[in-house]
C-alpha cells in the first residue's frame, strides 16, 4: 500500500542499505529516555505506524510515560482490539493539540495498492463509534480527495463527504509530471529570511528505524539528516553541526540549498524597511503582528513626541 502523495520511492533509494527497516521496542524504549518531555510524539510519518507488528506497544509505552502523543493512521495492520484498548484508556486524551487523525482511501484511488477487509472495516467502525460518541475535538477523518470522497467501499460507513483535500509537493519531492494540472499547489520559492511554520526551533523533526533524525517530515529525500537518537542525545543534535547550517542557511536571504525554500510550510521574515525581523506569513507559533512605526523625532512635534513617548517609556 503506498500514497501519491508522499514520495517514499525519495526515502527508499536515499536510506542506507543494510540498516533495520522497523524501529524496535527496545530502541524505542532507549529513544523515548533521550527525548525531552515537553516534545510531541507523533505515530505517523513517511509509511503506515502499523505495518509495524509493535506499533500498539510502542504507542502504549508513551502514553504510559504520560507523553502527549498524536496518531496518523491509514488503519492499516491496526487489529480491531487494539483500536478499542486504544480508545478505551487513551481516547480522553485527543485534542486539537494531540489529535487522532485516520486517512481513509478516497474515491480517485490515491492510495494505491489498498484492499477492504473485514478486520479494517472493523477497525474503521470503532473509530467512527467512538467519533459519534464523543464530545470533545481532535478525533478527524481525511482522504485526499478534492471533493473528500471516500473509496466506494466504504461508503456504507462513511456516506458522508470530508474535508476537500489540496496536495502538497512535499517541498518539492514530488515528480509534479505524475499529477493532473491543479492537483498540487503552485510550486513556492522562499528567498527571504524563514522559519518552520510548525516551530521556530526547527525542532518539528523525523525520526526512521534506523535513529536518524531528520529535519522534518517532508524530507522523503534525508537532504538534512541532523544527527541520529541511537547514538547522540536530543540536546547533542541539537546543538550539533547539522542544525547550525540550517538555522545560518534559514537566517540568511536566499541562502543555501534549504529544504524549507521549497516548502509551503515555511513562513517568512521581514524587517519591513527596519532593523527588527517580524513574521510575514501566518504560522503555528505565532500571530501575524502588525506594529505601526514609532514616528522619528524630526517628524513629531515635542508634544506630540512627549505622548509617544510615555505610552512607549511610561514613567
Amino acid at each position: 500500500m503506498a500514497c501519491r502523495f508522499c514520495p517514499q520511492d525519495r526515502l527508499v533509494k536515499s536510506y542506507p542499505k543494510g540498516d533495520a527497516r522497523s524501529l524496535t521496542p527496545e530502541a524505542f524504549r532507549m529513544i523515548l529516555g533521550r527525548v525531552p518531555r515537553h516534545v510531541r510524539l507523533d505515530f505517523s510519518g513517511m509509511a503506515e505506524p502499523w505495518l509495524n507488528p509493535d506499533a500498539t506497544s510502542m504507542v502504549v509505552a508513551a502514553f504510559e510515560q504520560g507523553r502527549a502523543v498524536a496518531l496518523y493512521t491509514t488503519l492499516q495492520g491496526m487489529n480491531p482490539d487494539d483500536a478499542t484498548m486504544l480508545i478505551h484508556r487513551y481516547g480522553e486524551r485527543i485534542t486539537p493539540e494531540t489529535p487522532w487523525v485516520i486517512h481513509l482511501p478516497d474515491a480517485d484511488g490515491h492510495m494505491t495498492g489498498w484492499k477492504p477487509s473485514e478486520t479494517y472495516r472493523e477497525a474503521l467502525r470503532r473509530f467512527l463509534g467512538f467519533r459519534d460518541a464523543q464530545l470533545g475535538p481532535g478525533l478527524g477523518f481525511m482522504t485526499m480527495s478534492a471533493d473528500g470522497s471516500v473509496a466506494a467501499p466504504l461508503r456504507d460507513l462513511l456516506p458522508e463527504k470530508l474535508a476537500p483535500f489540496a496536495g502538497i509537493s512535499r517541498a518539492e519531492n514530488l515528480d509534479r509530471s505524475a499529477f493532473q494540472p491543479g492537483a498540487l499547489l503552485r510550486a513556492v520559492r522562499h528567498d527571504q529570511a524563514l522559519l518552520c511554520g510548525s516551530t521556530p526551533f526547527f525542532d518539528h523533526n523525523m525520526l526512521l528505524p534506523n535513529g536518524d533524525v531528520l529535519l522534518c517530515c517532508m524530507d522523503y529525500g534525508r537532504q538534512h539528516v541532523i544527527g541520529n537518537l541511537l547514538r547522540e542525545s536530543y540536546e547533542q543534535i541539537h546543538a550539533g553541526a547539522a542544525i547550525g547550517v540550517i538555522r545560518a542557511h534559514a537566517m540568511m536571504p536566499g541562502q543555501g540549498d534549504l529544504l524549507c525554500r521549497r516548502c509551503h510550510n515555511a513562513v517568512c521574515l521581514s524587517q519591513q524597511g527596519g532593523t527588527h525581523w517580524h513574521l510575514a506569513g501566518a504560522s503555528m507559533w505565532a500571530p501575524v503582528v502588525t506594529a505601526a512605526p514609532v514616528p522619528s523625532p524630526e517628524h513629531v512635534s515635542r508634544p506630540r513626541l512627549r505622548r509617544v513617548l510615555d505610552r512607549v517609556l511610561p514613567l
